[in-house]
């Protein structure tokens, strides 16, 4: 490990990062974000630091090129920057038909669905939807050259909280479910020669093999004191899916999605293979979280503890059960969203093809 991190000259950094950056606004130390209120919750207990990195969900990328574009808020409106970068670039093509989350629902991913890109700082205005914009043309760009820049920048980070004394955390699914076209953070190949990984050992401290080609995710989670973690909407089967994540060194948390058609038998799927389920429920901050959850279907029925979710995003620490989640307000939402979240009450909440229940003790 070395004493200080060494400062970055020309050949530390590779040269197709160093052409990619620049030409869509970023640094390597801005590159993913390091703060917001629930990673200062999970700092604040000794939980280390954390890295998220955020790109625009969806099609939130098409709709924010499109000048006819007339969003329920400045930040799912229409982002003249966007456009001309874009255009720039000549990926306004793969913009327009760019989909961040291939397995949205209407109450998450519509035009005015609640997805949490635009909840907190994410809604108001478009200084934080442009920059996630870019990230995600950036990305569009040249996928493996992107990666690469997030390796490095995690690498940086890693770095840093080695010489602070604490562990870090990474999320690279911030909003978004990655690179799905070319099968995602934990599938797509990332190449790093000899000197390369040399590099990163001495000035970073960072373990990364070279000529295989690792995906990023199994390269992160080869560092003691490093962990990749990810909420995922994905099947549980699948080259994308959860246990395909989680075979690449990902702690996984499935992400319950009550307005669709299989939520019920997606959820009892995941606890199934040990994954614990992330639910949005629609009770107040402050309020007290259930107890339990029971979610049945097709004569079948799963009851588990619960976690609240709000006291920290480090999910890797938690156990198994029902990760609970208290809606938050997300601007510009219209009525679908509302079938994004569970109801706070006690009754059996039928959906699709089951029905969900909610304890509290008395």
């Amino acid at each position: 490990m070395p004493s200080l991190i060494h400062r970055a000259t020309p050949g530390a950094i590779p040269h197709d990062v160093r052409d990619l950056l620049p030409r869509f606004g970023f640094s390597l130390p801005k590159l993913l974000t390091t703060s917001n209120p629930k990673l200062n919750k999970g700092a604040a207990l000794g939980h280390g630091r954390a890295l998220i990195l955020h790109h625009l969900p969806a099609k939130a990328l098409a709709r924010a090129i499109r000048p006819a574009n007339d969003g329920s808020t400045a930040a799912r409106g229409f982002i003249p920057s966007l456009l001309e970068l874009a255009e720039r670039e000549g990926l306004t093509a793969a913009a327009l038909a760019h989909n961040g989350c291939p397995w949205m629902t209407a109450g998450c991913g519509s035009a005015e669905g609640g997805c949490l890109n635009f909840s907190g700082h994410g809604g108001m205005g478009q200084t934080v939807a442009a920059a996630r914009g870019r990230r995600t043309l950036a990305m569009l760009a040249n996928p493996e050259a992107y990666a690469r820049a997030v390796l490095w920048s995690v690498a940086r980070h890693y770095a840093a909280a080695q010489l602070a004394g604490e562990n870090l955390a990474v999320r690279l699914r911030g909003t978004d479910e990655g690179p799905n076209s070319s099968g995602g953070w934990h599938g797509m190949p990332v190449h790093i020669t000899p000197c390369e990984a040399l590099s990163l050992r001495e000035r970073y401290g960072f373990e990364t093999s070279p000529h295989t080609a690792a995906p990023i995710t199994e390269r992160l989670a080869a560092n003691s004191g490093l962990a990749v973690y990810e909420y995922s909407k994905a099947p549980t089967s699948g080259p994308l899916g959860l246990i395909a994540q989680r075979a690449a060194g990902v702690d996984v948390t499935a992400s319950f999605a009550a307005d669709r058609p299989t939520a019920c038998r997606d959820g009892l799927a995941a606890l199934r293979e040990g994954f614990r389920l992330a639910i949005p429920v629609a009770i107040k901050k402050g309020a007290p979280i259930p107890s339990s959850v029971t979610i049945s279907a097709g004569g079948d029925s799963v009851t588990i503890p619960t976690i609240d979710g709000d006291l920290s995003d480090h999910r890797y620490r938690d156990g198994f059960g029902a990760v609970i989640l208290r809606t938050k307000l997300s601007r510009g939402a219209g009525p679908v969203a509302d079938l994004f979240s569970l109801r706070g009450h006690e009754s059996a909440q039928p959906l699709a093809d089951g029905a969900v229940t909610l304890s509290w003790l008395s």
